[in-house]
């Protein structure tokens, strides 16, 4: 037997090889392998078997398969892989295991020959899918109780039942109440996220003011920005600032921003912050003095998990920007990053007037 050559490649050339090796990789392959062609004749790697797929006494050397939900899942996978000429898969929970199984076609001078079929098992990656998010949703719902908590007592403070509060303070409080009613609305949603079982999270969509939202951003990191010494001014260029959005995703996004904006500023130095319309879009822009980025890490900044947090001695998951990223997209927008030699960053999005899609969801 021999691997034709492929014309795609300057790495793969013609090369035979040897029946004995051939059979040692298909036995000795970590998943399960089971081919079978158009005379429904058969073979199996020894994981199928141990994975008690098919019995290992089969007929006049057709496959039986060891349960008849089993076999009607292969004969509906094999069907549709061999009508698409495409790969077809499924999930399956077989003698207390979580099976994903892939029927893909054989295919030679453009006509089926057969359909080898790969079942891999997943039990331990669902069990520790099941823990993690068991974990998340069990930590949303315990970090709901102080926060509400600190709502009610700052209400009642501001209402005046202990006593009269001095307007200075009175501010602060405003602006601490607002940044929990704000913490509670994104448990809130972290919380329906691990609820729904496809990790997808339906918009709330209203008509939103970017003025508004921006501002009241600002007011929760004000005294974030005076500790690190680092100032911010507003400038609002919209002749027409409203969109249509879910405003605590959109929040989300705009503390995300300006939290890393206010991060990585050199000490002393001005966040520019500047909303702006370009065609049909309502755009967010946040400009710094912080340190260069190069092209390859500003391909790399929204990626999941990646965090430049460690060069600043921070604690950082990499998933704040990612998320942004996936928040902006839902509302048909862009979110784009700028990095200029003189130490100027630019970190901003753009969302349209009114989302096209009816399905408003963001998956992260």
């Amino acid at each position: 037997m021999e691997i034709l050559e492929n014309t795609n490649s300057a790495h793969l050339h013609s090369a035979p090889i040897n029946p004995t090796t051939l059979k040692m990789l298909f036995e000795n392959y970590t998943d399960a392998i089971f081919y079978k062609d158009k005379d429904a004749s058969f073979i199996a790697n020894k994981k199928f078997y141990e994975l008690n797929l098919i019995k290992n006494k089969s007929k006049k050397g057709r496959v039986e398969f060891s349960s008849p939900e089993f076999e009607s899942m292969i004969h509906r996978a094999e069907k549709e892989a061999c009508s698409a000429s495409a790969p077809s898969s499924f999930k399956i929970n077989h003698s207390e295991r979580d099976l994903e199984v892939t029927a893909s076609p054989v295919i030679e001078n453009d006509k089926v020959k057969g359909v080898m079929f790969t079942a891999k098992d997943v039990t331990q990656t669902r069990i520790l899918e099941s823990q993690r998010e068991t974990f998340v949703a069990s930590l949303g719902h315990d970090l709901k109780n102080p926060t509400l908590a600190q709502i009610r007592a700052l209400e009642l403070l501001l209402k005046g039942n202990f006593g009269s509060i001095p307007d200075g303070q009175r501010d602060i409080q405003e602006m601490v109440l607002d940044s929990c009613k704000y913490m509670n609305a994104m448990l809130g949603s972290l919380l329906s996220t691990y609820r729904n079982e496809s990790g997808v999270v339906s918009l709330n969509c209203e008509k939103l003011s970017m003025e508004d939202v921006v501002l009241e951003c600002i007011g929760e990191m004000m005294y974030v920005a005076k500790e690190k010494n680092v100032g911010i001014s507003f400038s609002d260029q919209c002749h027409n600032q409203t969109f249509f959005g879910d405003k605590v995703l959109i929040k989300r996004v705009l503390m995300n921003l300006l939290s890393n904006g206010i991060k990585y500023a050199y000490s002393s130095s001005m966040i520019d912050i500047t909303i702006y319309n370009e065609e049909d879009c309502t755009c967010f822009k946040l400009e710094n003095k912080s340190p260069y980025i190069t092209p390859e890490k500003q391909e790399l900044i929204f990626a999941r998990y990646v965090s430049f947090a460690d060069k600043h001695k921070e604690l950082g998951t990499g998933l704040g920007l990612y998320a942004s990223q996936k928040i902006v997209e839902a509302h048909e927008g862009k979110i784009f990053v700028q990095s200029f030699e003189d130490e100027r960053n630019i970190f901003g999005f753009k969302i349209p007037h009114k989302i096209k899609s009816k399905q408003r969801t963001v998956s992260f």
